[in-house]
């Protein structure tokens, strides 16, 4: 009888965590660069030099494109206006986003692209990117990114759209309603 409480436990911090974050997958930078620093697991507290990321178009399907730059572990990306494009370059590599300055960051894991699974805005344009390895189960990464915030509207795509707060009244309400259900056939077993 110990899991029930742990599991409401569990499943409020977890619901209060994910209504927090937020689920922009379009970002746009606020000034002429963008830093980025990795952690993973086995690399906290120090950065990981080994993750590499990917800056893509805003309306690339991220695993079936290629990054406009890529860099490892830590980087800064500038970002310079060319009409209505912008050539972006991290110091090794180059290249030009077509029709605004928004982009999406993705992370390569065993030769595949994917993107970021959550984020977390830590103010001060501040935001914190977890990414999991595609072939490893609970494996997390995790990106720092500095001087970006989430695209409110695409010059060239549609703005992300949050989820409304009632999936997150409907899932507790559901929640509630399972923990009531389960509670009922304990007393009258």
């Amino acid at each position: 009888m110990k899991t029930i409480p742990y599991l409401k436990t569990s499943l409020a911090v977890c619901l209060l965590a994910v209504s927090g974050a937020s689920s922009a997958s379009v970002w746009a930078p606020n000034d002429g660069d963008v830093n980025f620093l990795s952690f993973s697991p086995s690399s906290f507290p120090l950065p990981s030099l080994s993750d590499t990321f990917g800056i893509f178009e805003d309306t690339a399907v991220i695993g079936a494109a290629e990054p406009v730059v890529a860099f490892t572990g830590v980087g800064a990306v500038s970002f310079v206006a060319n009409g209505a494009n912008y050539n972006i370059g991290t110091g090794t590599s180059s290249g030009t986003l077509l029709g605004s300055s928004n982009f999406q960051i993705g992370m390569l894991s065993d030769g595949v692209w994917s993107a970021a699974f959550g984020n977390l805005d830590l103010g001060s344009d501040a935001n914190l990117l977890a990414f999991a390895d595609s072939s490893e189960f609970n494996n997390l990464h995790f990106l720092y990114a500095f001087d970006i915030s989430p695209s409110q509207a695409t010059g060239d795509g549609p703005a992300a759209v949050p989820l409304p707060a009632s999936v997150w009244m409907m899932t507790s309400a559901l929640l509630g309603v399972l923990y009531a259900g389960r509670r009922k056939s304990t007393v009258y077993a």
